[in-house]
């Protein structure tokens, strides 16, 4: 697999990433090995500063893009106004093998994971040279971010090659790894993370939540568990966020706008725009991709399904304040409104990519606690996320319908979010039932995205996705 052979190009273009709010080291002037880069702890912070921007960054924050915007074309929540050869095959949910945003979808997260990998190997190896502090810090953010990535490559792709390491005898030709098997991983990683991550956010100098903390991590575990059907495990977790009061709040009614700005207290991991000063922070590139009228975008890109406006009820607040409506050539078109920051923002104003954040937590809890029979609990839980939204209470009672409450608060808190809605269809063995009803040529197989064929002709093992 060619991304394996990268580790001197990878770990160059961390530090030379590495912007002045992360740490101001200038980078080695000899070739970025293991033994140059990791051998002083002012090295090390710039490594891990460079996995963070070569992750939220990355090609001028495309990949928040496609992370977003490729699962929901492909689930029921929105598709592209007109015609567009990038993003219709997703809603078509018809993926040709050479499909450029699979490859760099697939691309970049294995950038992560190496990076993470690479990190994780030089401080290690070199550890007699780094405080005690910040070999626990690498160590564990990095973990933490090579788990984040494995979770949606077993999401999108299924089976994927598991890759520790950065020699490239273990890695060259590598096979791909069963499912269950990586989740193993993705858990002993965040569990090693947890452990030794702080409470706080102590890992950015500004303490900012644009790095994990141990919460990060424990919120992330309660996702896992919960795609994994470990229902007391998911519970568990998501009520050890949920009661961090000091830390974590959810906005209130009046400011569930609140809700993607920098830093605000429902946040639980963000990721932020910011790199070298090419890139401001609060410039948003998915308001760019979703709002419509403005001077340089002069008909619609992406469009909420009717399906979807149509899950709201009256007097959401999450419709009036996260959904908007132009009206183009005599339709009227719906899209997220979720972030909006088109320009360069600072301060209060500033927008941060949202990765984890209390909601979901409530949510997660939720479903686990119906999962278990306990509906007075499940209810209690779907109706602090309504009530936030200024609704009522849930009129569901049973396991069964406290389950389809959970599904259609889930569709309508984290829409156009991270593709939230088509990995929940995935898991609960729901995409058939919907997504048949929804589009017309649906077939199962579309559930997983194509491994890349460019990656298939790199590695003799890789094998190709069924109905591919």
């Amino acid at each position: 697999m060619k991304y394996i052979k990268l580790l001197s190009v990878c770990i160059g273009i961390s530090l030379l990433c590495g912007c002045k709010k992360f740490a101001n080291v200038p980078p080695p002037n000899n070739q970025l090995t293991t033994e140059t880069v990791f051998t002083s702890d002012n090295t090390v912070v710039a490594a891990l500063a460079g996995m963070y921007i070569r992750t939220y960054v990355n090609n001028n924050q495309t990949w928040q893009i496609d992370m977003s915007v490729c699962p929901e074309n492909s689930a029921d929540e929105t598709h592209y106004y007109t015609t567009n050869t990038t993003y219709d095959p997703f809603y078509l949910n018809n993926i040709a093998i050479d499909n450029s945003t699979v490859q760099t979808t697939w691309t970049n997260l294995y950038k992560t994971v190496y990076m993470a990998n690479a990190i994780i190997a030089g401080v290690q190896a070199n550890s007699a040279s780094l405080t005690d502090s910040i070999q626990t810090k690498a160590i564990a953010e990095s973990k933490f971010m090579r788990a984040f990535s494995y979770f949606y490559l077993v999401n999108l792709f299924g089976d994927v090659p598991l890759v520790l390491t950065t020699a490239a005898i273990n890695t060259t030709n590598a096979a791909r790894t069963a499912k269950d098997q990586v989740y193993t991983q993705i858990i002993a990683d965040l569990q090693d993370a947890q452990s030794k991550l702080r409470s706080d956010y102590w890992s950015s100098p500004t303490n900012d939540r644009v790095r994990p903390n141990k919460f990060a991590a424990t919120a992330l575990l309660a996702r896992v568990y919960l795609y994994l059907g470990r229902w007391s495990d998911a519970e568990a977790q998501a009520t050890a966020v949920i009661n961090q009061s000091s830390l974590y709040a959810l906005q209130s009614t009046a400011n569930i706008g609140n809700v993607f700005l920098k830093d605000n207290t429902e946040a639980i991991f963000q990721m932020d725009g910011t790199a070298s000063g090419s890139i401001y922070l609060g410039y948003n590139n998915l308001a760019w991709q979703y709002v419509f009228y403005n001077t340089l975008l002069l008909t619609p890109w992406m469009v909420m399904t009717d399906n979807l406006v149509n899950a709201f009820e009256p007097g959401d607040a999450r419709y009036t304040t996260w959904v908007r409506s132009l009206n183009y050539g005599g339709t009227t078109c719906y899209y997220p409104y979720k972030y909006k920051n088109m320009n360069a923002t600072t301060g209060s104003s500033a927008e941060a990519y949202v990765y984890l954040r209390l909601a979901e937590q409530y949510l997660i809890r939720a479903e686990a606690r119906a999962e278990q029979g306990n509906t007075d609990g499940a209810a209690a839980d779907i109706n602090v996320i309504r009530n936030r939204a200024g609704l009522g209470n849930t009129t569901a009672a049973t396991q069964a319908d406290l389950l389809l409450a959970v599904e259609q608060e889930r569709r309508i808190e984290l829409f156009c979010e991270l593709g939230h809605r088509w990995y929940d269809l995935k898991r609960t063995n729901r995409a058939d039932a919907v997504l048949s009803v929804e589009k017309t040529g649906w077939k199962s197989t579309a559930a997983l995205y194509p491994i890349p064929s460019l990656e298939i002709s790199n590695d003799a093992n890789l094998t190709q996705n069924t109905g591919y």
